[in-house]
């Protein structure tokens, strides 16, 4: 098990990290400037620059001077990162991605949609989304003793009173939880059988304030697992402003697609993953879908 200290310090590097919100993206050419990322895409497209050709896929980050290639009975939708704007093609198309709007060098134009996202006069900038990010909640845990967390690990959350959810590693075991502060004080403990804990209604977590949490148990062979990690409740504007975004159930994918991205770059991992997941069952060939998934 790991002590207050060394969750304290871990914890405190990782909240320092917040200030710094970097997306990560896959350019296509060095120092070529993103202008527009691919929020849904319903048959085939492909891009091409510098004599290559790829596949493009939803989140796609379309560089200055991207020429794309929409088959033939197609649907793309592209957000515009700076002003918002979203555009819907129709294939058979050729786009070429020009700094402040696309241009359709063959096929139907196409039909612009006000920004998603930036109600009440609001402007949102939506960076691209990398897929290591999201990915890395969901995998790399298991390893050794060690028990797989499913959520609350280098996130924000919108809760106050989260609740913290694991794999079980064997029927009928007993699992230690322990919850501690920016101090190393602990804050909550408890014995539970079940796979999950919720904060006690009498338990509100502090805004901004690094936390760690660590589940542990013991098998009847005496070999011992155990996970620990770190997260923060999301300032009460983040929250305001994550409520006020939120798409209804209803809207286009292009639109939830646009809201994950926005909560992915405020460091609001585990919200984002749910739209994610969303997304990738509406879309199922989408691998990058998948990855931030965890699939």
């Amino acid at each position: 098990m790991s002590t207050a200290s060394d969750r304290m310090t871990n914890a405190c590097a990782w909240i320092g990290s917040l200030v710094a919100l970097v997306a990560v993206s896959l350019p296509l050419a060095v120092n070529a400037a993103g202008v527009a990322m691919v929020t849904d895409l319903q048959g085939k497209a492909s891009i091409g620059a510098d004599g290559r050709t790829r596949d493009v896929t939803i989140l796609s980050e379309l560089e200055t001077g991207a020429q794309v290639q929409l088959a033939a009975g197609a649907t793309l939708v592209v957000l515009y990162l700076d002003a918002g704007d979203e555009y819907v093609f129709k294939g058979p198309a050729a786009i070429v991605f020009k700094p402040a709007q696309p241009d359709v060098t063959s096929g139907a134009k196409p039909q612009k949609r006000s920004p998603s996202l930036g109600k009440g006069g609001s402007s949102i900038r939506i960076k691209p989304v990398g897929v290591a990010q999201g990915a890395m909640v969901m995998r790399g845990f298991l390893t050794g003793a060690r028990i797989q967390l499913l959520n609350l690990h280098k996130t924000r959350t919108l809760e106050t009173q989260p609740e913290f959810r694991w794999q079980p590693i064997q029927d009928g075991v007993k699992y230690q939880f322990e919850l501690t502060d920016d101090t190393g004080r602990v804050v909550h403990e408890a014995q539970v059988e079940a796979v999950s804990l919720k904060v006690p209604a009498g338990l509100t977590l502090k805004e901004g304030v690094p936390y760690s949490w660590e589940v542990s148990a013991r098998l009847p062979d005496g070999k011992k697992y155990s996970s620990s990690a770190d997260f923060a409740v999301a300032p009460a504007d983040v929250r305001a402003q994550a409520e006020a975004l939120r798409p209804a159930a209803a809207a286009p994918l292009s639109s939830r697609i646009a809201y994950a991205a926005w909560l992915d770059q405020v460091e609001l991992k585990d919200e984002a993953r749910k739209y994610w997941k969303t997304a990738a069952a509406e879309r199922p060939e989408d691998p990058r879908l998948k990855a931030l998934a965890g699939q």
